[in-house]
Parts: structure tokens; sequence; C-alpha cells
């Protein structure tokens, strides 16, 4: 039997050591984050087949050591995903906590149905911060897109740009330049298809419905052109605007694939990767398709530009994918861990490293020394796009998606030779129209 110094000893004891498991004084924590303070939560996250999530899966292991907490992604081809990921926020009992999130695509929608967490209080939190998670360090324009008001909801897990890729052996086989203007980009594209005999095609580019828009105003902003006007009114039907989709079409209905029209990113690479096309304008995520010999054919002869300057210069975007916190998460404060674990320096520099563009500066600067396997055009490339880009690649609307599908009936209608201009009065109507309807509702 315990005397009475012996009992309170061990009362003593049992108390710490329950105090303890419960995570103790939560302002040691602050100080000093205990990384096991969420072990035994098991985590649902929802991604699209992507690239990143291929880097990210095989190091899942390592974090779950780290952390004690379980982690189950849940992965499907790009359509699937925006589908899926929709039907679970419409349940209302999803058992996801995260999921991958285009800022620029679906963000606004999501927090108008409250289905995002907003994450700044947690970041400004040091009880939830996963040690030198250091938000600063990443790029302004990637910070932007994930930022609504006073509040961020995404943390980027990479920053997108589109660079004019091109085949230099065929290139250098026909004596061409790399093409710094758009009338040089024309010249090229028509120089390789006309001197091949139409074997090649001269460039190859989206043209299928609203993943083409996302390519195309890039090509509206060299040009001089945006998607709205001062006044807040569709801008298709405008002078500089109906140039750009002018030529945009007129490069993939003269030197490009006869498949165009039905051509997304897919398509579109494997033309390239295949040697059918000299040279493509898309993401520059996509150079680790392009240079992966298993796959292409390309891979070592592949060299990278900005896009072609149009009258306005050369201006191009970024995009970013990030991870979200849903609303109803169960997990949020292990969901936070995750997020910038998966998010942070070591992972976007190994990232980066296999040709996945990270999103912090760290990462791009680390890279001295470090580039086996990187062409030195693309970093170059892709940090001057960087440095030139703007952020509005949608339609500043809320239906962004109804918006994108208006847009592109006036890129199809140039690539098939249609009248342009009355389909861009005619879409221009619509946008209008569906801008009024969204004003009204919200009013």
């Amino acid at each position: 039997m315990l005397t009475k110094p012996q009992y309170l000893l061990v009362l003593f004891l049992s108390v710490a050591l329950i105090s303890a498991c419960n995570g103790g004084d939560r302002h040691r924590n602050r100080a000093d984050p205990n990384l096991r303070q969420f072990e035994g939560a098991k985590l649902v996250v929802l991604t699209n087949k992507h690239p990143w999530v291929d880097l990210i899966s095989p190091r899942i292991a390592n974090f779950s050591v780290i952390t004690g907490i379980d982690v189950s992604l849940e992965v499907y081809p790009e359509e699937q995903f925006r589908i899926k990921r929709k039907v679970e926020m419409l349940s209302g009992i999803s058992k996801v906590d995260l999921f991958m999130l285009m800022p620029g695509n679906s963000l606004d929608a999501y927090i108008k149905n409250d289905w995002v967490e907003a994450l700044s209080p947690y970041l400004e939190d040091p009880f939830y911060s996963w040690p030198d998670y250091d938000f600063e360090d990443i790029f302004d324009t990637a910070r932007k897109v994930g930022i609504r008001g006073e509040e961020s909801y995404s943390l980027p897990i990479m920053l997108e740009t589109s660079l004019l890729a091109y085949n230099k052996k065929i290139l250098h086989k026909m004596g061409l330049s790399i093409p710094e203007t758009m009338e040089e980009l024309e010249d090229t594209a028509k120089a390789v298809f006309e001197g091949s005999n139409h074997q090649i095609y001269g460039i190859t580019m989206r043209g299928k419905r609203v993943a083409a828009t996302s390519q195309w105003i890039d090509f509206v902003h060299s040009f001089g052109g945006d998607w709205l006007t001062n006044e807040g009114k569709a801008a298709l039907h405008t002078s500089k605007v109906l140039e750009a989709t002018r030529y945009y079409g007129r490069l993939l209905r003269s030197y490009g694939p006869a498949s165009a029209p039905s051509n997304g990113w897919y398509e579109s690479t494997s033309l390239f990767m295949q040697e059918k096309a000299a040279m493509i304008y898309d993401a520059n995520v996509f150079n680790t398709h392009y240079e992966n010999p298993d796959v292409s054919q390309v891979a070592g002869n592949v060299g990278y530009v900005m896009i072609p300057a149009g009258p306005a210069g050369s201006v191009s975007h970024v995009s970013s994918w990030g991870l979200s916190l849903y609303k109803g998460s169960e997990h949020k404060g292990a969901a936070l861990y995750f997020m910038q674990w998966a998010t942070g320096k070591e992972n976007s520099f190994t990232g980066l490293q296999k040709g996945i563009p990270a999103a912090r500066k760290s990462a791009w600067q680390s890279l001295s020394g470090e580039t086996e396997g990187l062409s030195e055009e693309w970093i170059s490339a892709s940090l001057e796009s960087y440095n030139n880009a703007l952020i509005n690649w949608n339609p500043p609307i809320p239906d962004i998606n109804k918006g994108r599908d208006i847009v592109s009936r006036v890129i199809i209608a140039s690539i098939l030779n249609r009248d342009l201009e009355q389909a861009a009065h005619s879409s221009s109507n619509l946008l209008n129209q569906l801008i009024e309807d969204e004003n009204r509702i919200q009013k």
C-alpha cells in the first residue's frame, strides 16, 4: 500500500502526464511546436492527377512518421476530379479535409458557397505553424491569386505560366531562327509546315472550347486587348481582341493540325512530343513531359522562350494550383500541418528539381549548381515570364465557367474561319447578359 507522500507523488505525475498528452501548456507549444500534437488524425485529400501529386505521394510516409497523421490521397483525372470535388461539397457530409483547387478558376464560387476555410487566422497563429514555412517566400503573384479581401484561402503548390517551346532540331535543320515577335512566329510556323510538305505542323496549341481560353488570353494581352472594357463590358468585339483572335485562329487553321478545335493540352502536347509539330504554346509545367525520354521523342532537344512580342509586348499569365481547406473538415489542425508541409521549402525545391515550377522564390534561388535535367532556357524563360505576367487569365466575373464557354465560341469561329465579327458580337452580347444577370442577383 502506498504511503501518503508516495500517493501524492503518483497523483502529481499522473496529472502531469495527462496534461502532456493533451498538449500541455499551449503557450509552450506556440514557442516550440509539437509536431505530434495532431497524432492519430486521418486526413482525406482530394487531388487532380498532376505531376505534383506524383512528387508528393511517395513522400507522405515521411510526413506521417514525423507527425503521426495518416494521409489518404484520392486521385482522379482532371475532369472527373472537378466533378467529384463539387459533388463532395454539395453533399454537405463529405469526409474530405483538403482538396486541390485552382484559385483563378474556382475560388470565388467556393467562397460564395462557404466550402473553403479562411487560412489567415491559422497561418498567423504559431500554434498551427509548421517550422520554417515562411509565407513571404512565396512569389507575390502566387500569394495574390489565393487571396480575397484580406484573407488567404489557398496555399500554392506550384506556379504555372505558359511558354513557347520549340524543337531545336527541326528549326536548325530548316535554318530558322527562334521567333521573337508575333510576325516571326507566324513566318516560322509557315516555313516549317510548307518546308516539310505539310508533314510537320508549324505549331500546335489548344483549340478545344474552354481549354483554349487560358492560352488565347496571352495573345489577347500581347495585342493590347483584355477580357472587358474599362466600363466593365465584354471586349470580344473590340479591335485589339479581334486582331489577336484572328491571329490565333489563323495560326492553327493554316499551320496547325486539322484536329485543333478538339485539342486540349493532352492532345496538343502529344503532337509536340511525337515530333509532329515544331512549336507549342502551353504551360511550362509540361516540360516534365517534353523532357521525359520514356514518353517523348523530343527529350533533350527542346528550347523555351516567352510568348513572342505582339503590339503590346510579351504578356503571359500566371496560374496556380493550390491546396484549400474544406470548411467542414473535422481535422483542421492536422490539415493545416499537411498543407504547410506539402507546400513548404523542401518539397517545393525537390519538385522544381524535377521540373515542377515552384511557387517559392527560395526554390529558384537554390537551383544554382543543381540544374541537372533542367534546361537553363526553361529556367530563364519561366522566371522572365513570372516577372511580366498577369494573374487575370480568366474572365473577371463570378461565373467563370459560363464566361469561358461563351468566349470559346469566338476562338472556335476563328479557327474554323467562320464570320469572326458576327461571332464576337454575339458572344459579347451573351457575356454582357451574363454579367448583368450576376450583378442583379448580387444586388
